[in-house]
């Protein structure tokens, strides 16, 4: 039992400096490859500085402004303001895809929508009230939709009417 012990023991040893004396050989050979050469650097640009003249450019400090913007808006007198001093409503930090409708109910003199925020909260709204990330005015509410008129940036200065409409939802 003892010899099968050793001879077992001996053939381990054996294979395992087998494997060594391979991984040297390797070791040695990759060692003796040229190495490759260094990409060449790119070509260095020289510097120009340019003469500032403040006559006939702007200031560096000033806040820089389009020519056409600063036209349009001295021109533009027929864009309502929107009423940005008002206090916000709690459901104008969700933008739309954050609410559902989930019902509606009324006594008779007037309906109120049930609108869900996506962190599981219900809130009852009335016509006059605001939601939306663009200042979303509801207008109408029924059994099946709530209808608001949002008010759109169009990158003029002015903001552009869209009609917009929750739709009932039924889902978890």
């Amino acid at each position: 039992m003892k010899p099968l012990l050793l001879l077992g023991l001996l053939i381990l040893v054996t294979a395992c400096n087998d494997d060594a004396g391979d991984l040297r050989l390797y070791v040695a050979e990759v060692k003796a490859r040229p190495a490759n050469p260094p990409e060449p650097l790119p070509d260095i640009v020289a510097f120009v500085p340019e003469q500032y003249s403040p006559v006939s450019e702007r200031s560096p400090f000033a806040q820089p402004q389009p020519e056409d913007m600063v036209e349009q808006l001295a021109n533009n007198q027929t864009c309502d303001p929107l009423d940005n001093e008002r206090p916000k409503d709690p459901l104008e930090q969700y933008s739309l895809d954050n609410l559902s409708l989930r019902g509606s109910l009324g006594d008779g003199r007037s309906v109120w929508g049930l609108v869900r925020t996506q962190d599981g909260v219900t809130h009852r709204v009335g016509v006059g009230h605001r939601l939306g990330l663009y200042h979303g005015k509801v207008t109408d509410i029924n059994d099946h939709e709530l209808t608001l008129t949002e008010y759109i940036p169009d990158g003029k200065g002015c903001w552009e009417p869209r009609v917009t409409k929750l739709t009932l939802s039924t889902g978890g």
